[in-house]
């Protein structure tokens, strides 16, 4: 038999899958590497079950189960978040462990009835309850908005491991290779930081506030086992660094340029400014968003000290694909910051008005000036405009 689950410590398992079929998580966001769905296997006096899997891999699920045990046998299933790809396989293990109880948070009591309605008993923990399984003891940790109202981390206070549920996350399948001392930690910093980006820019305070409360507490973290991504026993303190980075309300020193193009004028205004600004000493990512993977467009954006936005006239509003973009900043709540905007036109101006709306009222940025209006290729006038502008913006990032 092909043996796909990883024994963390002794009675402690990794028993996941991964999704490497899967285009855009959430129907949203890109998945060039895949994506885990981690599930845990707790072997004590009491056998328990952390989280499940998404639904179409319940049956491979099964299977790293019964490699270990009886499915049958588990005592207690706790659902640390109640997303389906963590709970997706709770209807089938609900009619095998049938004297199995559900533990998860109070907020979760009704989503479990929403979205499943199992027949099992449910008993909701409180923040900070200790649950004895015999010889080891897990403890509850409310971390509400990481990311939905729900969540919770689970930490098996001997052993100091912290099932951390969606915090210290990534993107990527483990592809066997589940452990930070096996995998290519390059491609996990890039792919952990756009699963942030992407799922939890809105949740970031909250983060912060998750972390802050582990470290309060005084929880000691051998072993760190998201619920995507590989498990932390190396060095723990390297996901939880790099969140705390990441998640702060603090920007860094490079500006992001985000532009639209219909005929190649906006294009070539967007690369002008960005050559100024680089003989200016300023560290400038530049992104089309025709064609840039919207996920990444947000990663380099979130921290930018400067964000551009740079946008052509459609029938007299601005480019849909920007509209959406500057609408994600405003979901996302990304930090208030500087702004800079450009528009061409061709016959008839109105991209600015809405964006100038969106870009103060909505998402609460300073927008600077001057606001850079070209018809269809850039005047000599133009020039000046767009010099002026990546001045200020160097003063802004300097």
């Amino acid at each position: 038999m092909l043996h796909v689950h990883r024994e963390i410590v002794k009675g402690v398992y990794y028993i996941g899958v991964d999704d490497n079929y899967t285009e855009l998580f959430e129907n949203l966001w890109e998945l060039p590497f895949g994506v885990s769905y981690n599930s845990y296997l707790i072997v004590d006096e009491k056998v328990v079950l952390i989280e499940t899997v998404k639904n179409i891999f319940t049956n491979e699920w099964l299977d790293n189960i019964r490699e270990i045990i009886d499915p049958s046998k588990i005592d207690y299933i706790i659902l640390n978040h109640m997303e389906p790809d963590h709970t997706g396989a709770l209807p089938r293990i609900a009619e095998i462990a049938r004297n199995a109880t559900i533990l998860l948070s109070p907020r979760a009591v009704q989503m479990q009835e929403s979205l499943y309605d199992v027949p099992l008993p449910m008993k909701p923990v409180a923040d900070l309850e200790e649950l004895s399984i015999g010889k080891w003891t897990l403890k509850f940790v409310h971390v509400p908005f990481v990311h939905w109202p729900e969540t919770m981390m689970t930490y098996l206070v001997e052993e100091e491991i912290l099932f951390s549920c969606d915090a210290f996350g990534s993107y990527g399948s483990l592809n066997g290779k589940h452990f930070d001392d096996e995998i290519n930690m390059e491609l996990i910093e890039k792919e952990s930081k756009r699963y942030l980006s992407t799922i939890i820019t809105t949740y970031f305070k909250f983060v912060q506030r998750a972390i802050k409360k582990t470290i309060d507490l005084g929880i000691a973290c051998k072993v760190i086992a998201p619920s995507h991504g590989p498990i932390y026993r190396k060095n723990p303190m390297w996901v939880i660094e790099h969140y705390d980075n990441w998640s702060s309300p603090e920007l860094e020193k490079y500006v992001t340029i985000v532009y639209g193009s219909m005929y190649g004028h906006t294009l070539k205004l967007s690369h002008l400014l960005k050559k100024e600004l680089i003989e200016l000493g300023v560290e400038v990512k530049i992104h089309n968003i025709s064609y840039s993977s919207i996920g990444q467009v947000i990663t380099d954006a979130v921290k930018a000290g400067v964000i551009v936005i740079a946008v052509p006239t459609y029938d007299a509003h601005p480019f849909p694909l920007i509209w959406n973009f500057v609408s994600e900043m405003d979901t996302k709540r990304f930090t208030p910051r500087p702004a800079a905007l450009m528009a061409t036109y061709g016959w008839m101006g109105g991209a600015v008005k809405n964006l100038k709306e969106a870009i103060v009222e909505k998402c609460k940025f300073e927008l600077l000036e001057p606001i850079v209006r070209v018809r269809a290729r850039p005047t000599e006038e133009d020039v000046k405009s767009y010099k002026e502008l990546a001045r200020v913006i160097a003063e802004k990032v300097k």
